[in-house]
């Protein structure tokens, strides 16, 4: 039954369990912020079991070649279709971000969107080589505008990067693919290791739980992360006429991510309910012995009876996860009750959304973060700066209410460079 003590209890279980973690990343931020290379070596060859020099660190040109080469051509074109898809809908984005001006008879006040310098892009590579992430980060990136793109990605047992990694990089113009994984690739990009790489502007791209709180960690530091995106989340809700094979089939998507993810299911018949719980064993045992969510399910799996539609969104609003799938007749005039989310699916498997079908992103916001975060956009990688103008004699208008606030907040230099464009007493 769904009960606030319920979410409360989720919620702080969620918590309580990407603690270990948060501890962990703080070391390795510290320790490779203060010993660069070595530390970061230290790491490679602890988690990674990787000898990690200057020479090894980045992919070469033999590796990405291979990589390009190892592609079926269905495999390529499926690739490009979803580069394709989600450059369109970026380049709408950046249409729209475009340059927003006031202009009146004392001067114009503007705000240009501009495009960092460069941007880090973290790619996950441990059971699941997550491709598809990089051109949730570099697609965007480029068509806002960013110059430099660099990329990081756990080796393989091999000692290269995954191949499918290393095309997707080609694909987006990436030349720089550096073999390092979790917190410490998060801190490699946030603060560079001399004679390696340069610190990016903005660090962006998914991960555990180690790689979230790494990022989390940056940005206490002063460099912009893209949003808080740790382990994969998703919130059902189904209405009448839903479909319990779809509910249970997305709940397992969710689930495959990793052994600490999690899917809720909020519905209001009980007998539903029971619908969903036979279609997940049944789904379950479909699937290969290794899946994570033979972990995960047990862990984080929610099926939970509300008692209307109202208390449903109430609790989806307060758990604000990173997706949240609407199914049912009333789907559509559902969506309007939705708060928090980093996105909404409406009748839709969030899974198309993974592989860039919708042209939407799946970098977003998790484990609540969605009250305050939106997912990937153009705008992540760029900021707006005001650039304004004011004609002199509206200077010396509005000279004296300008001195006037100054002296009241106490500040007379304020005052006085008011003060001088009303007289005209600058010297010239």
């Amino acid at each position: 039954m769904l009960t606030s003590r319920a979410i409360s209890d989720f919620l702080a279980g969620r918590k309580a369990s990407n603690e270990p973690a948060r501890v962990t990343a703080a070391k390795v931020m510290a320790d490779v912020r203060e010993g660069a290379f070595g530390a970061l070596a230290e790491y490679s060859r602890k988690f990674d079991d990787f000898a990690l020099t200057q020479k090894t660190a980045l992919a070469t040109r033999e590796e990405i070649r291979e990589a390009e080469q190892s592609l079926l051509p269905e495999q390529r074109r499926a690739m490009l279709l979803m580069k394709r898809k989600i450059e369109r809908f970026a380049r709408f984005q950046k249409a729209s971000a475009g340059k927003v001006s006031l202009g009146g008879n004392e001067g114009t006040t503007s705000l240009h969107f501009v495009p960092v310098g460069s941007a880090g892009a973290y790619v996950p590579a441990g059971r699941a080589p997550l491709f598809s992430s990089l051109f949730m980060s570099a697609v965007p990136a480029r068509v806002a505008g960013v110059k430099e793109i660099v990329a990081c990605t756990p080796p393989q047992k091999d000692g290269k990067a995954n191949p499918f990694i290393l095309a997707a990089a080609r694909m987006c113009g990436i030349e720089k693919i550096y073999k390092i994984g979790g917190a410490q690739a998060i801190a490699a990009m946030a603060f560079g290791v001399e004679g390696l790489l340069a610190p990016c502007d903005v660090v962006c791209g998914p991960g555990n739980a180690y790689v979230s709180a790494a990022k989390q960690m940056a940005a206490s530091h002063g460099v912009r992360i893209d949003v808080p995106a740790g382990p994969s989340e998703v919130l059902i809700i189904a209405g009448k006429g839903a479909n319990p094979s779809f509910v249970a089939a997305d709940m397992l998507a969710q689930s495959e991510h990793g052994g600490d993810s999690a899917a809720i299911c909020i519905c209001v018949s009980n007998d539903f309910a029971g619908k969903v719980a036979t279609e997940l064993a049944t789904q379950l045992a479909q699937l290969p012995g290794d899946s994570p969510a033979r972990t995960s399910l047990p862990k984080w799996g929610r099926i939970m009876v509300a008692n209307s539609m109202e208390d449903a969104f109430d609790a989806a609003n307060a758990i604000a996860p990173e997706h949240l799938e609407l199914f049912g007749k009333d789907a559509q005039m559902m969506a309007a009750m939705a708060e928090n989310a980093g996105a909404v699916f409406i009748d839709t498997a969030e899974a198309f959304c993974d592989y860039g079908m919708s042209g939407g992103n799946h970098i977003l916001p998790t484990n609540s973060a969605a009250r305050a975060w939106g997912g990937v956009s153009v705008q992540t990688f760029g900021k707006w700066m005001y650039v304004e103008s004011m004609r002199a004699d509206a200077q010396k208008r509005l000279a004296k209410a300008a001195a006037l606030l100054a002296r009241m907040e106490g500040l007379e230099a304020h005052a006085r460079a008011a003060e001088i464009r009303k007289d005209g007493r600058g010297r010239k």
